[in-house]
């Protein structure tokens, strides 16, 4: 998820939707956690048109990586305000807009562990990603698993430093499997 600069590349067409739902996806995520809420997923989104590739909805924050990032992106929240108040100020020669937004999506694709893709950008298309670390794997570990079938830009990464004989490492298990990364 190091692709948080990519948005320089977004379409100038593209940036006020993009802009838009990366804001109210923090702004979702901060209103539930200030309200004492539970993580709980996200009511389905309004995705717009711009975004390339297809999420898997609702989104469900990992209240982990949300705690974890809770000062990053209050932080992000105050640096976008300005913009949302005054949208006549997104432009895509703005390089603080640009670098904002990267970091805001790199924040969100982390907490949500789905990439978000919009037009015009040189990456793989918005989806599920699922990222493991491991010292010792000594059981059975699936990065991701569906009944029927995983489809789209979706990306499993496992990192073992070592796999105990009769361990097992699974990336992606469904009965079909198309188009992943």
């Amino acid at each position: 998820m190091s692709d948080a600069m990519d948005l320089s590349m977004v379409a100038s067409s593209a940036l006020p939707a993009t802009f838009t739902f990366l804001y109210q996806r923090l702004e979702a995520l901060l209103s539930r956690h200030r309200s004492g809420g539970p993580t709980a997923p996200e009511a389905k989104p309004e995705v717009p048109a711009q975004l390339v590739g297809t999420l898997q909805l609702p989104l469900r924050a990992d209240p982990d990586r949300l705690n974890a990032h809770l000062a990053t992106l209050n932080a992000l929240a105050l640096s976008m305000a300005h913009y949302q108040r005054a949208s006549e100020q997104i432009t895509a020669g703005d390089p603080l807009l640009a670098q904002t937004l990267g970091q805001v999506r790199e924040v969100l694709e982390d907490v949500y562990g789905q990439r978000f893709t919009f037009e015009g950008e040189r990456r793989a298309q918005s989806g599920p990603i699922t990222e493991h670390r491991y010292e010792r794997v000594s059981g059975e570990v699936i990065g991701m698993e569906a009944q029927d079938t995983i489809r789209g830009g979706v990306k499993s990464v496992i990192d073992a430093k070592s796999v105990e004989r009769g361990a097992k490492v699974v990336g992606m298990k469904a009965r079909v499997i198309e188009g992943c990364d």
